[in-house]
């Protein structure tokens, strides 16, 4: 708006609001052609500050309060004060001056003693520095006036940002450090587990808080917002406050996230809010709240938490890319591998075995010959790996596995597709932009129960399928299907899976060497 409709809107003069504007009270946006742009919170300003020159505050004293150098309640404290003396005074000299008058003396035999001591003020107290700290809750619940209760919602918004801080701080050291995600599925395991971290994770955040207010004078989500808590006298919290208050709060304002009994505390805390109740954890200490001016606060709110998603992602991520790098010798292969089973979560008695550092199957105690894979129960495979070493640095160039099974029902199976992507890290395709993506390619070119040859990031998968007694069919999930249902055993599949790298890519001299299958 222009400096007119200011004037309009105001009821201020223009050479007042040029006097604000120069003692730096109020700083109007420039156009681009040098005239002043006023806006809504201009207005505001320059309101607030008509308000406090009408109750006699100085310039520099409403500056200090603009820059919170001193609290609203501190300043109008002092002026009260001020003002209570003034009046004082005031009643005193009205009083002589009648009394002067009434006398009937002319001035010529006017005495000036006697009345100049009529009008010395009585002895006072010295005015305090500070404003009497707030009355407690006992207190004004018995004087029938309420505590003020400052931005409750915001308050809530920013213990939210705090927490997801931590939560996401955690994660991510653990993801980077141990490239594991086990603490992220705890965490959303079920319902115990998921109640149990939101109290870790509420004790985390009330255990830190009085750090954050004591030595910065915010937490980062308070700091969003613009919510400064200081004490009665307008000082940083010390330690011992700031537990005090986390003790309080844990109990009062969250119930420790006790399914059932927190809501009835969020429901108790948002009836003492519309009261006008600061929460027992403020107005018990004479805490208070003071508000700077966020003109931002919530897009910094969104743009905070979007920012944390993307980390988590990112070391998420980062954490399923296999550990060794390219041009991987066969202990490195079989730690990718093994990196990888973990990552797709199987575990158990009827997982699919890791690799040793040998490159071969860890066996189970399983009954008959050779080393049986248990992949779903009933499921028997029997598979063989083999190697091809090559190159300058002597890598891994080739992996065959030959498999053999001899199920009723035969589909698509996982090992493969972990194979693939092992060696794709030595070939420098597997890298923290296309995990995901090449864990879904892999798993659909590798669920195909044919002979084929194909080029995948940097390998050429070659595959060859031998299959007697088998019909091809999608039926309950499975690709191959035995049709003699008296003797299944007469059915037979053989699948012999070879992955290479590519010419050029690391690629082996003739001759090179190969681990015997």
């Amino acid at each position: 708006m222009t400096i007119k409709e200011l004037e309009e809107r105001t009821g201020m003069a223009r050479a007042n609001i040029r006097f604000y504007e120069n003692e730096g009270l109020l700083s109007p946006k420039r156009l681009a052609n040098g005239y002043r742009d006023y806006s809504e919170e201009d207005a505001r300003t320059l309101e607030k500050i008509k308000l406090l020159r009408q109750l006699q505050l100085d310039i520099d004293t409403i500056r200090k309060v603009q820059r919170g150098a001193l609290t609203l309640d501190q300043a109008l404290f002092v002026q009260m004060t001020k003002l209570e003396g003034d009046r004082a005074l005031l009643e005193r000299a009205a009083q002589v001056c009648r009394e002067l008058e009434r006398s009937g003396v002319e001035y010529a035999a006017l005495d000036p003693q006697p009345w100049l001591a009529r009008l010395e003020p009585p002895p006072s107290q010295p005015v305090l520095p500070n404003p009497p700290p707030p009355t407690p809750k006992e207190e004004a619940e018995r004087d029938n006036t309420p505590q003020a209760c400052y931005h409750p919602w915001m308050r809530f918004f920013a213990r939210m940002l705090d927490m997801a801080l931590y939560d996401t701080a955690i994660n991510v050291f653990w993801l980077l450090a141990f490239r594991d995600q086990s603490l992220i599925r705890f965490q959303n395991a079920n319902l115990f587990t998921t109640i149990l971290t939101s109290m870790a994770l509420l004790a985390l955040t009330l255990a830190l808080e009085p750090l954050w207010l004591h030595f910065w004078g915010w937490t980062p989500g308070k700091w969003v917002f613009g919510l400064k808590l200081r004490d009665k006298d307008g000082d940083k919290l010390t330690i011992a406050q700031g537990l005090e208050r986390s003790k309080a709060l844990a109990w009062e304002g969250y119930g420790w996230n006790i399914p059932i009994y927190d809501l009835y505390r969020f429901w108790k805390c948002r009836q003492d809010a519309l009261e006008g109740w600061n929460g027992s954890w403020n107005s018990g200490q004479c805490l208070r709240y003071t508000k700077e001016e966020r003109r931002f606060g919530g897009w910094i709110f969104v743009g905070a938490r979007a920012a944390l998603m993307v980390l988590l992602l990112a070391a998420a991520l980062w954490s399923m890319v296999p550990p060794s790098g390219t041009m991987t010798d066969i202990p490195g292969l079989a730690r990718n591998y093994n990196h990888l089973l973990r990552v797709v979560e199987y575990s158990g008695e009827t997982a699919i075995p890791t690799l040793d550092e040998q490159g071969q199957w860890v066996e189970r105690e399983q009954s008959g010959g050779g080393v049986v894979i248990n992949l779903f129960g009933d499921t028997t495979q029997y598979a063989k790996l083999g190697y091809t070493l090559g190159g300058p640095m002597g890598g891994v160039t080739e992996v065959r596995l030959r498999m053999t099974s001899q199920d009723k029902a035969v589909g698509g199976s996982t090992r493969e597709y972990l194979m693939l992507l092992s060696l794709c890290r030595s070939a420098g395709g597997l890298n923290l932009l296309n995990i995901l993506p090449a864990q879904r390619d892999a798993a659909a070119l590798l669920d195909r129960w044919e002979d084929f040859d194909e080029d995948f990031l940097g390998v050429h998968v070659s595959q060859r399928v031998e299959a007697v007694g088998y019909e091809r069919t999608n039926a309950f999930g499975a690709a191959l299907w035995c049709e003699d249902e008296a003797a299944p055993h007469h059915c037979e599949k053989t699948v012999t899976f070879t992955l290479r790298l590519e010419d050029g890519v690391f690629s082996p001299p003739a001759g090179g060497a190969q681990a015997p299958d």
